[in-house]
């Protein structure tokens, strides 16, 4: 379940207690709660659509196995906070390669070829997601460096330094066809 904005208009870092191991960001939600609860304008819907093109050209490339951060103003609640729209979605993909890149050198090699889905400035512009992908198949140290510096980036406000929650949804998720099938990204 996606908690309620705070008094600043951000997720919560957490809900109940903060020793809790469950109620902590990343919230683990489904698509259809993301839908339901923050495409709620033509702009947000825009961002959402945006967000499931972006989530079938990974797969479409193989990327099957992993999850995704979501953060940013898509998020939070900019309309009341800075009265404007969100502009895009923050995207984290954590995954394993697809089968046929397990190599280093494949996989770099795959990369570079695919700007459309690993370089953030062109994947602003074609699915409106400032997206970054983690290679879950990578040495352990370069991981763990990887994790904690999303985590801390996506954890806090960048202008306040305000800790704040983050959305968490796997890869594959059994709602995404029928919200793109359906059409209810764009109602």
């Amino acid at each position: 379940m996606i908690p309620a904005f705070d008094f600043s208009g951000v997720l919560p870092p957490y809900t109940g207690s903060a020793q809790a191991i469950d109620g902590r960001s990343p919230y683990p939600v489904s698509l259809r709660e993301v839908h339901e609860r923050l495409a709620t304008s033509p702009a947000r819907k825009e961002l959402f659509d945006g967000l499931l093109r972006y989530r079938e050209a990974l797969r479409g490339f193989g990327i099957v196995d992993g999850f995704q951060w979501l953060d940013g103003s898509f998020v939070e609640d900019v309309e009341r906070t800075e009265n404007r729209c969100p502009r895009d979605i923050d995207v984290v993909t954590f995954a394993r390669r697809p089968r046929h890149l397990r190599r280093d050198e494949a996989w770099w090699t795959a990369m570079d070829e695919r700007g459309d889905l690993f370089a953030a400035h062109r994947t602003k512009l074609m699915f409106r997601c400032d997206a970054y992908c983690i290679d879950l198949d990578a040495r352990s140290l370069w991981l763990m460096r990887q994790i904690t510096y999303w985590h801390g980036l996506f954890s806090h406000r960048r202008e306040s330094n305000r800790w704040k929650g983050m959305l968490q949804v796997d890869l594959v998720d059994s709602d995404e066809l029928a919200l793109a099938t359906k059409g209810l990204n764009s109602e």
